[in-house]
């Protein structure tokens, strides 16, 4: 009697063990598939890169200034770490929403056409991108009348990451960009300027922009980011605009 019980408790802790091991491999697993990832990046947000959304702005009711937009840089640091950068869609699509948020405002008219700055700008994007770029900026007056203000705009920080994770049993691939872009407003009758600043975060569930041809710019994280960036840039630039009395 006594072998039996012996037996049959000797079972009963092998067959829990067994189960004990099961589900601790089980959960082992799990959590190392579940903090599979690739690149994550972590990024440091100063107060005067973050601001409320440009629609926030009071109406504008004063005379508007003539404003040119210069050109579009890139810091040469960035040139080197990320090739994706050197892309013309890229560079036409900041170019792009930069002129769109400076006409939100309400406080501009151009000194060119919209088409001939974008055109102006891409070409000095153009050539940094091929280093030939000498570091100088070549203004064109032949616009409607002499700039007020002269705009220059450099993208100071970007960085892409791509992750992946477990979703409900499914993989799920992410891509989360991060772009800081400085504009740079120049008064023309005193050489005296003001810099602002933004920086704007997307993540989305993809590949992403830069390895997709066909996605478009604006439903991109690229261009999400920039958007968020810009608004951020735009409104520091205008509350700076005020308190100067510009």
């Amino acid at each position: 009697m006594e072998n039996r019980k012996d037996n049959f408790i000797s079972t009963l802790f092998s067959v829990v063990g067994i189960i004990v091991m099961i589900v601790g491999f089980a959960l082992i697993s799990s959590a190392i598939t579940g903090c599979k990832s690739t690149i994550s990046t972590q990024q440091y947000q100063a107060e005067f890169e973050k601001a409320a959304p440009l629609e926030t702005l009071p109406p504008y009711t004063g005379e508007k200034q003539v404003v040119q937009l210069a050109t579009l840089n890139v810091n040469k640091e960035l040139w080197e770490s990320f090739p994706e950068l050197r892309e013309k869609r890229l560079g036409m699509g900041v170019s792009n929403r930069i002129i769109e948020n400076f006409e939100t405002t309400n406080r501009f008219i151009y000194a060119e056409e919209k088409e001939a700055i974008v055109n102006q700008m891409l070409d000095a994007w153009e050539k940094d991108a091929q280093g030939l770029g000498d570091g100088k900026t070549k203004i064109k007056m032949e616009g409607i009348a002499l700039p007020k203000f002269i705009v220059y705009a450099e993208i100071y920080d970007f960085s892409v990451s791509y992750a992946e994770k477990y979703d409900k049993g499914k993989l799920q691939k992410t891509n989360t960009t991060i772009i800081g872009i400085q504009i740079r407003m120049v008064n023309v009758d005193n050489s005296q300027y003001i810099v602002a600043s933004g920086q704007g975060t997307s993540t989305q569930i993809g590949e992403g922009y830069f390895k997709n041809p066909s996605m478009s710019f604006d439903q991109s994280t690229v261009g999400i980011a920039t958007q968020r960036a810009l608004e951020v840039a735009t409104m520091n630039l205008m509350k700076r605009m005020s308190t100067n009395g510009w």
